[in-house]
């Protein structure tokens, strides 16, 4: 359960970072064991299924975006995602998910029914706890915003857990925001409804118009860091946005 949350997570995090139009860039994702994840013994137990999910080095997305939506084409291996998988997050708040090899493509909803249910249990709580402070990255001057979240454990009695072992998760995130790159209308919408399902619709900083040039993940003794490179303003054709007539639909390998 927590492995479809957290693949759920990935790729949408991938996607609905504040954009600009026809903005190409790469994201770059990687997971590294936090420092006090000895101390953690829910870290003890999920942290080392997380750092399996990710390939030696991390994972490298190519973004392409505007106002017809989001283009990503993964580089490596993720999970049960192939190297060379573009994902298409189109402006009516659809995703595709486009296998080049084969031809095929299947329709991937932002978070599964079960991960949806999952996290509905959960009751997530989101609060901004830090705010105001500004930092240069790749030239640009960001904004570092630290935020928190809990969730309960659902159907767990807590006096069942072994001895340290809380009944909430916590969940750190820090975001480097910065207004030198925009976010048009469409993307905004985008991210809107994506972040909504994830329960994080009322945090309007993470989705004011600004792009988010670092994010740092951490939950289960795991941080999971987000770095975005190599802008270029370039201009896309529509079509990169459409599902290949030549392609076939299939299943959603991702359960």
């Amino acid at each position: 359960m927590v492995r479809k949350l957290v693949v759920s997570v990935v790729l949408v995090l991938s996607a609905i970072v504040p954009l600009s139009a026809d903005v190409k860039y790469t994201m770059h994702m990687e997971a590294r064991m936090a420092a006090n994840a000895a101390n953690d013994p829910m870290a003890q137990m999920a942290g080392p299924m997380m750092m399996q999910m990710f390939p030696a080095g991390g994972i490298d997305q190519i973004v392409i975006a505007g106002e017809h939506g989001v283009r990503s084409e993964q580089q490596q291996a993720f999970a049960t995602v192939k190297a060379g998988t573009v994902t298409l997050m189109k402006a009516d708040g659809s995703m595709f998910m486009l296998d080049p090899s084969s031809k095929t493509y299947w329709k991937q909803p932002v978070m599964t029914a079960e991960a949806a249910g999952m996290l509905a249990g959960m009751k997530p709580e989101f609060k901004v706890v830090k705010r105001g402070e500004y930092e240069t990255i790749n030239g640009m001057k960001a904004e570092h915003l630290v935020l928190s979240m809990t969730m309960s454990i659902p159907g767990v009695d807590p006096s069942q857990l072994p001895p340290g072992m809380s009944p909430d998760i916590t969940m750190a995130y820090e975001a480097w925001m910065t207004d030198a790159v925009k976010m048009p209308k469409g993307a905004t919408t985008l991210a809107a409804s994506a972040m909504k399902q994830f329960g994080m619709g009322d945090v309007k900083e993470l989705n004011d118009g600004r792009m988010l040039l670092k994010g740092v993940m951490t939950t289960f003794g795991v941080e999971i860091v987000m770095t975005a490179s190599g802008f270029s303003n370039e201009a896309v054709a529509a079509d990169l946005f459409e599902i290949p007539k030549d392609f076939k639909e299939v299943p959603s390998p991702i359960r």
